[in-house]
């Protein structure tokens, strides 16, 4: 195949999002610099994989936007940025010697590896409050939209590895509790020093747990896979957090914000959050009978039944005489035959359909209703 030549002056300026003129002379070495860091020196075998080179080229693009172009100099503020991945990789692939050869395959290699990133599996945390009424969510770097903190798994990195790292890149929280904040209140902790932070909690027991949460556990893992790509996304539930930790994102323009919510009160922009919610419900109604929490619903019906016991005893003792000697109105129906009519019966038990375990491939793990090896489904509660 004939190597097509790059014209000696094409303007790269256009391939950018800038709308002023920049300075060649500058952009040519910031490119150089890129090139020689990220592409000079790759393998032949990675350079005969699109999926590789475009790897190569995202880090180099984040490398060129973090490092080169927002250096405070006046060199910096002359070059071009590249909103987006896709133009910065077609200017690498213009002024690369090694990848002016592939220019004409450019968009057929690119669509490739869009296709192939969107089918990685990804691994992240749930970040919940000590009483599991708040989650934590990140809101994406110049974006309105909130999701859950999470991203893909490196090379040779396990999941569980993958999603306490992703976690504290993009909220400064280390479910691990080694990095950060985290790891300075776990050292001062077992010094005996007193952490301000965590006076207000009452979660040490009798064993004097160190922190408030956990280090991500494998029983804690929630998991949904996407029916279109089967794609796998995976989160670890880490309860405990306190509501006064203060969230800094760690990684650089991935997020802005990182914010507490209140189950009830979610933000109406969010996404790769409702797979999950089902799953998670269940985790924290089978967590806190392990807590001894009792449920909130279940502790507001046993007031109203309490509060209501009486009267309706008073009633039934003054007017059962009355009301078993009475005719039934017409068109009524009794108790038994209000109970058919709804699908209750008395013969039959429902117990028989639940304790199954989960396997993988079945409907409600792809639908994010279960997760492998699950033995509880949905109750009448969380279903209506």
């Amino acid at each position: 195949r004939r190597p097509v030549t790059p014209d000696d002056d094409i303007d790269y300026f256009k391939m950018s999002n800038n709308n002023n003129n920049y300075d060649k002379q500058a952009f040519e070495e910031a490119f150089d610099e890129v090139h020689m860091k990220f592409i000079l020196n790759l393998p032949d075998d990675e350079l005969a994989s699109s999926i590789r080179i475009f790897f190569q080229l995202e880090q180099a693009w984040w490398f060129y936007d973090d490092f080169i172009c927002d250096a405070n100099t006046d060199t910096a503020k002359k070059l071009p940025r590249f909103k987006h991945m896709k133009p910065f990789s077609l200017a690498m692939f213009n002024f690369s010697p090694l990848l002016q050869p592939m220019l004409s395959e450019f968009d057929t290699m690119y669509a490739e590896f869009s296709k192939y990133k969107r089918s990685i599996s990804t691994y992240g945390t749930i970040l919940l409050n000590e009483e599991g009424t708040k989650i934590a969510l990140c809101r994406n770097w110049k974006g309105k939209s909130w999701t859950l903190p999470g991203g893909k798994v490196n090379q040779n990195e396990s999941g569980k590895d993958a999603a306490a790292r992703e976690t504290y890149e993009e909220t400064g929280f280390d479910p691990d509790s080694e990095k950060g904040v985290c790891l300075e209140w776990k050292e001062r902790r077992e010094r005996g020093e007193i952490v301000e932070e965590l006076q207000t909690l009452d979660f040490f027991s009798e064993d004097e747990e160190l922190l408030p949460w956990q280090s991500l556990q494998d029983g804690d893992k929630l998991v949904y896979t996407e029916k279109d790509t089967n794609k796998r996304r995976t989160c670890y539930v880490c309860r405990g957090v306190p509501e006064n930790f203060p969230f800094e994102p760690v990684a650089r323009k991935e997020v802005a914000e990182v914010a507490w919510h209140d189950f009830n009160a979610l933000p109406k922009n969010h996404y790769g959050l409702l797979p999950f919610i089902g799953q998670l419900k269940r985790w924290i109604k089978r967590d806190n009978k392990k807590r001894g929490i009792k449920n909130r619903q279940e502790s507001r019906a046993g007031s109203r039944s309490k509060n209501t016991q009486t009267p309706s005893k008073q009633s039934n003792e003054t007017s059962s005489p009355t009301r078993k000697s009475s005719t039934p109105r017409q068109g009524g129906s009794t108790g038994k035959q209000r109970d058919r009519s709804r699908g209750k019966n008395n013969n039959t038990s429902r117990s028989g359909s639940r304790g199954r375990e989960v396997q993988e491939g079945n409907k409600l793990i792809e639908s994010g209703l279960a997760s492998p090896g699950e033995t509880d489904r949905w109750t009448e509660e969380d279903m209506f």
